[in-house]
């Protein structure tokens, strides 16, 4: 994992046709740093979709 990235994703996110990338940038910089600091979150638009369809297959299985 790189510092400074978390990615938000599911087992069932590996290779959808429905992937939409949302980013989050998070500044954290603190006061006195030299740099700037960031952290982005990486999750898809379409999660809360995915998640209920999956909730439901496993329901019906």
């Amino acid at each position: 994992m790189v510092e400074g990235f978390s990615l938000e994703l599911q087992d069932y996110c590996s290779y959808c046709g429905d992937f939409v990338p949302d980013v989050e940038k998070t500044d954290i910089t603190a006061l006195g740093d030299a740099a700037y600091s960031y952290i982005t979150m990486i999750r898809c638009q379409n999660a809360y979709k995915c998640a209920r369809m999956v909730a439901n297959l496993r329901r019906k299985v």
